[in-house]
């Protein structure tokens, strides 16, 4: 060895000579090795990952998804509940009496069923009001649950209708006389007084005709407005006798109204066909309407008349924040856990079941869904009938049961229901009818009428009620696909794809051989008037991709999250492996890997 000669060194294994670092370039440095090695290491841990997600991404994802399910403020859910991505239409039909006369006399009634007359229903829980300018929508203290006052406006939809409802008269139950006879059936001295006055204040008869909406959204009758102040312009009242008493709060209104004295030339508002309205900060005041008032010195009054634009009675339900399984459950109805119609502390009258608009993910077929529906003044008890699809979406139907309506005296144990009998009110004076039928009576009471308004509920051609009450008309033909209650669900993130309550308003009509227009009917006739079914029988296109991709959003980006790993770490690895091959390849041996 000269003295300019630099020493040789061997490597631990294999004897090859080592150089130092100058002479083998970068490739061969420490450093190298070392950055190698770390992207070895990397690329083992990012493979392990891709495995994971492979394997667990999935229900990650979806553990991920159902987190959000909750009405959470500022939320895209809360965003789809307050704006449904679905349009909903309440649907009516009325029964036509085809010989009143007869009916009269005792004879059985014929009907013929008219419509249907669609209207576009568009709910808002989140409306301002003018003069606080707060939101009647409001998360609670207590971090469960949230309360809001919806109001509903309804819109004519005439390519959905048969005809024009202005110009479509059917002759039905002339209802605000029948309350009023209704009212002063118990009465001792003064009933023959109370009854002329009823009988000879507004159209007095038991049967009216009139457009069918007028029958919805009011028509002139002077009887409901007895014991309205009558604006000055019209002059004096006809009478000083007020059955109805001095409150004046209707029998069908969810709301309580402060009376107003207002124009006799006031603008008239109807359902009319949809304009552009904001309608969360509108001015709802000048739009809204009692159940009745006099417009132009009449009286006008209307089935539906207070429904449209009126705020409505609070509903606090469950956000689903504190525990996503309760999303939707009712806690109150107006301020209250008790319904305040039925017996007392009974579970008739007990708050509960699921706000229609909003349900639980993870619903499974075995579950049994209870559904509170305010205008049918009940809950109501589902079960699972099958699954049913809607735009490539599967979802499990559920239907109340054959006995959800059942009487509790029912000789037939498949239709009777024990669990009913606190719906019947017998000790207090009210009829407590058979099987499908309830007595709407004890919901309807208000200080005005202590008795309520003789109007039944029942399912749309008394489907599924006791059979007397079908051969008592004729004219009627259940069916159910037509006429069922039904509630189509995505069970996996309980989205309603279709939900259609469907009921039918009957008269009550009772033979009163004190007042002789009511003395030849028969002793007791459940005559109805009128069906209607409310929400929607199709999801929307919008809708369902939104569901379509959130249900298949988990699987997809897990496999491919996966899939891009796997790949991504295999490289990292077989890059190290390629840049071993290429040292020894390059005649450093496995002396340029030592370290």
């Amino acid at each position: 060895m000269t003295g300019s000669a630099k020493p040789e060194q061997a490597t631990f294994l294999g004897g090859q000579v080592k150089y130092e670092e100058g002479e083998a370039g970068c490739c061969h440095s420490r450093p190298t090795r070392y950055c190698c090695i770390a992207t070895a290491v990397l690329g083992c841990l990012v493979m392990v990952l891709g495995m994971v997600v492979l394997v667990a991404g999935q229900g990650l994802l979806e553990g991920a998804i159902l987190k959000t399910m909750a009405l959470s403020p500022g939320s895209d859910r809360l965003s789809s509940w307050l704006n449904p991505p679905v349009q909903a239409h309440l649907t009516t039909y009325s029964f036509h009496v085809t010989n009143p006369e007869a009916v009269m006399q005792g004879k059985k009634p014929i009907v013929k069923e008219v419509g249907p007359f669609t209207y576009k229903a568009v709910t808002v829980k989140d409306s301002v009001d003018k003069d606080t300018g707060k939101e009647n929508l409001d998360f609670n203290e207590d971090g469960e649950t949230l309360t809001y006052r919806p109001r509903k406006f309804y819109f004519f939809d005439r390519s959905q209708s048969v005809g024009d409802p202005d110009t479509t008269f059917i002759t039905v139950p002339n209802i605000p006389l029948l309350t009023g006879f209704t009212k002063i059936r118990d009465m001792g001295w003064g009933k023959g007084t109370a009854a002329d006055v009823v009988k000879n204040t507004g159209l007095g008869t038991p049967f009216i005709n009139v457009s069918f909406s007028g029958l919805l959204w009011g028509y002139n009758d002077e009887l409901p407005c007895l014991s309205h102040t009558r604006p000055d312009e019209c002059g004096a009242p006809e009478g000083e006798i007020d059955i109805f008493a001095e409150d004046s709060d209707d029998e069908w209104g969810d709301d309580e109204w402060k009376r107003k004295k207002r124009s006799a030339g006031r603008y008239k508002r109807e359902a009319e066909e949809e304009t552009e309205i904001d309608y969360k900060n509108a001015d709802f005041e000048s739009m809204q309407k009692p159940k009745a008032e006099y417009v132009d010195c009449k009286c006008e009054w209307g089935l539906f008349r207070d429904r449209n634009v009126t705020l409505r009675k609070p509903v606090k339900i469950h956000h689903g924040m504190a525990d996503l399984s309760k999303k939707g459950w009712v806690e109150e109805f107006n301020s209250s856990p008790n319904m305040n119609w039925w017996q007392p502390g009974s579970t008739c009258d007990k708050l509960g079941g699921q706000d229609g608009a909003t349900l639980p993910p993870g619903v499974m077929k075995t579950d049994a869904m209870d559904m509170f529906i305010s205008l049918m003044c009940r809950r109501i008890n589902l079960e699972y009938e099958k699954d049913v699809e809607h735009l490539g979406l599967n979802s499990y139907r559920f239907i109340p049961p054959a006995n959800a309506m059942g009487s509790h005296t029912d000789p037939d144990p498949k239709a009777r229901n024990p669990a009913n009998s606190c719906f019947c009110l017998k000790d207090q004076g009210f009829s407590c009818f058979k099987s499908g039928v309830l007595n709407m009576e004890p919901c309807k009471r208000s200080p005005a009428l202590p008795k309520g308004a003789p109007i039944a509920l029942s399912y749309p051609h008394f489907y599924q009620a006791d059979p007397s009450f079908l051969s008592a008309v004729s004219g009627l033909s259940p069916d159910k696909e037509k006429h069922q209650f039904y509630v189509d669900v995505a069970p996996e993130f309980g989205f309603p794809l279709a939900i259609r309550p469907r009921f039918q308003l009957n008269a009550i009509i009772k033979k009163d051989e004190d007042i002789e227009m009511m003395s030849n009917f028969a002793d007791e006739l459940i005559l109805p008037f009128l069906w209607a079914e409310d929400g929607f029988s199709e999801p929307s296109e919008e809708m369902a991709e939104a569901i379509k991709f959130g249900l298949s959003a988990p699987g997809k980006l897990s496999r491919l999250g996966g899939a891009s790993l796997l790949v991504v770490g295999g490289a990292m690895l077989l890059a190290v492996l390629g840049w071993v091959l290429w040292v020894r390849r390059q005649g450093g041996g496995s002396d340029s890997l030592a370290m």
